[in-house]
């Protein structure tokens, strides 16, 4: 949820019909939800409810033979054909209609329309009629012109993939323009490969036989893989659920099966991914009852006032039950230590988001945590080898191609240079790819145990609306590395499928700029940590998550936010450790990743005052934790073996 800068208005979760977004669903249906005398293709569209349901993707290997790779690379190439074909075409017709000399006077027009702040709806639906009605830029004139023109490539490919593949191809060009990207790129044989095709439905291309586990392509069977080495249930659980709907609901819960292209160590590894529906683990069995029940009225009523109404009923957007699959109930082993202490969303939890660090404040009535760490630790271990390994490419291209550098060693310009490839740069280059994988497989694992962790503490989650393709264009070596969106998108996601909420704090606030007695003081972006004259000490990211916990729409309410000053004689240690800490972190790490995790017992027993608004008496001990990262201070949490006292 984005918030207006004018106000912050909090959006609560509710498991109610509100917090819809429209879906297609081409499967069976229970019919209970759909009486007699509706139409087939009513059907075919659905509104899910985001509480009561969530898509999840589950994965298995494939234990394929040689003439099954043979059949999936084939079927990829062609996909490969089908995509840039309809790529071509669209970035053909986005070329006329930029040429177009009414469209460019419009968009000027709409430009000058936004600068003077005046509304520009007649002129957006000219614009609208333009790419629509005279170059035919939409995605089902794609669609028509790929299956008008895929020749040789619709033979053994099916119909719905070559609509997936050409509405890909229209997404990736409307990004272009809009503004969202500057160009396209074409899928190649070697770099830029397609990876995965897929249908819409179960019904047709990708077929799952539920009795012999294996899927089907144009009657070939290929085997799914059951056995891993680090097995904990998770794949056996979600199997023995997708059976059991195929078997008691033909598929319903399955929006659709996708097949994965990887290559691993030079290898093609092929994987099948089902896309399900996933009923979130925290909702009981009487919530899932009476959100049936009350789906089933909604949708009644929609179809009784349609049918009275005599108007068609084939675009009722009615709303899909609650799945029948269950959330995996074992999550990481730090989320269990978090149910096991009762810790399970009970934070208030802001988070400011850095190119490759984040600060984040958690505030509960017992504890209060105060955290600045990298989104990923574990880049240096490649980092060294991924040097060395292109410096080495380096030379072998320059050691093939001696034509193409000048005397001085730079590259020749003024003609096209063809390049030879040796055989050892051939398996360099695949060392780098394999290990620009193991950096990516490894930093996604370690952002959703991160993100995890985080939505598991927290019953509300607040951050900074931040632009993160400007970041980019800043710091894009940091981005690339660290995935700061990907981030905030996972803690977003997980959060709000446990039916938390979500706040989007627009960037007019400047809390970087603000101290808990209300001074304002411009810093530059080196300073790093924040002295004031009243006495606040604290590092300054941290201070910044620290003050979104009271932010309001005015900034200047919050000199008399008492709340804030009582709070703050609570957790003033924790902002004077972060202080203390920073320091001594850069220091000893060198300008490496600074990471520090600092939490504070606030409850009776741990000998923190006990009245509200009051600061601690000298002689009172309050239990300061500090450790290098939220994982391990969930230990310490339950532990509290390591104690710092007074700091």
């Amino acid at each position: 949820m984005k918030l207006p800068k004018s106000a912050v208005k909090p959006l609560f979760s509710n498991m109610g019909i509100q917090g819809v977004v429209p879906c297609r669903f081409p499967c069976g249906i229970y019919p209970t939800f759909f009486p007699y005398g509706v139409d087939k293709k009513t059907r075919l569209l659905y509104v899910y409810g985001r509480q009561s349901e969530m898509k999840k993707s589950i994965e298995f290997k494939l234990r394929t033979s040689s003439a099954h790779q043979r059949l999936l690379l084939k079927l990829l190439d062609k996909g490969k054909g089908i995509y840039n074909l309809g790529l071509s075409e669209c970035k053909k017709r986005l070329n006329r209609l930029r040429a177009d000399k009414e469209y460019q006077t419009l968009r000027s027009l709409r430009r000058d329309l936004k600068k003077a702040k005046l509304p520009t709806k007649q002129v957006d639906r000219l614009l609208r009629d333009i790419v629509t009605k005279r170059y035919f830029l939409t995605k089902t004139d794609i669609e028509k012109y790929v299956k008008d023109n895929a020749g040789y490539l619709r033979d053994g490919f099916n119909a719905q993939f070559a609509q997936t593949l050409a509405d890909r191809a229209f997404d990736t060009i409307q990004k272009v323009l809009y503004g969202k990207s500057k160009k396209v790129r074409f899928k190649g044989k070697w770099d830029n490969i397609l990876s995965s095709v897929n249908s819409k439905s179960t019904d047709t291309g990708i077929m799952f036989d539920s009795k012999t586990l294996s899927i089907s392509y144009m009657e070939v069977s290929i085997p799914l893989v059951l056995d891993y080495r680090k097995d904990d249930g998770y794949h056996k659980w979600y199997l023995q659920q997708i059976v059991d709907n195929y078997a008691k609901h033909k598929a319903f819960n399955v929006s659709y099966i996708r097949i994965v292209r990887r290559v691993i160590k030079g290898h093609d590894v092929f994987y099948v991914q089902f896309v399900i529906d996933v009923r979130p683990i925290g909702m009981t069995d009487e919530k899932v009852i009476a959100t049936n029940a009350a789906i089933a009225e909604h949708n009644q009523s929609l179809i009784n006032n349609a049918l009275a109404g005599g108007k068609p009923t084939n675009r009722l957007r009615l709303k899909h039950a609650v799945s029948s699959i269950v959330e995996f109930p074992t999550g990481n082993k730090t989320v269990e230590i978090i149910r096991e202490l009762g810790l399970y969303g009970q934070f208030q939890t802001c988070i400011d988001m850095g190119p490759k660090h984040f600060a984040a404040f958690l505030r509960s009535e017992q504890y209060s945590i105060a955290i600045l760490q990298p989104i990923f630790d574990r880049l240096k271990e490649y980092a060294d080898e991924l040097r060395i390994l292109q410096r080495k490419l380096d030379r072998q291209r320059r050691a093939s191609n001696p034509d193409n550098y000048n005397p001085n060693g730079t590259l020749r310009k003024g003609k096209r240079l063809r390049w030879k490839r040796s055989q050892g740069y051939i398996e360099t280059n695949n060392r780098i790819k394999e290990l620009y994988r193991l950096i990516r497989e490894t930093r996604k694992s370690a952002i959703r145990e991160l993100s995890s962790i985080i939505a598991a503490l927290s019953s509300k989650v607040s951050a900074e609306d931040l632009s993160y393709k400007t970041l980019q264009k800043n710091y894009g070596r940091s981005v690339g590395n660290f995935a700061p969106s990907y981030f905030m998108k996972d803690i977003f996601s997980k959060a709000e499928s446990a039916g938390n909420e979500n706040v989007e704090i627009p960037l007019i606030a400047a809390l970087s700029q603000l101290c808990v007695c209300g001074a304002r003081k411009k810093k530059k972006l080196s300073e790093r940590l924040h002295e004031c004259n009243c006495g606040c000490l604290a590092q300054r990211d941290v201070l910044s998550a620290y003050l979104w916990t009271y932010y309001v729409p005015n900034p200047g309410e919050w000199e008399g936010s008492d709340p804030a000053r009582q709070y703050h004689s609570e957790d003033r240690l924790l902002l004077t450790a972060s202080h203390r800490v920073y320091p001594s972190q850069t220091a000893s790490r060198r300008g490496q990743g600074i990471g520090f995790a600092l939490g504070l017992d606030k409850r009776p027993s741990s000998g923190s005052c006990g009245k509200t608004g009051e600061y601690p008496s000298e002689n009172s001990v309050r239990k300061l934790m500090v450790c290098k990262d939220l994982k391990s201070l969930i230990g310490e949490l339950g532990s509290l073996s390591s104690r710092i006292l007074g700091f």
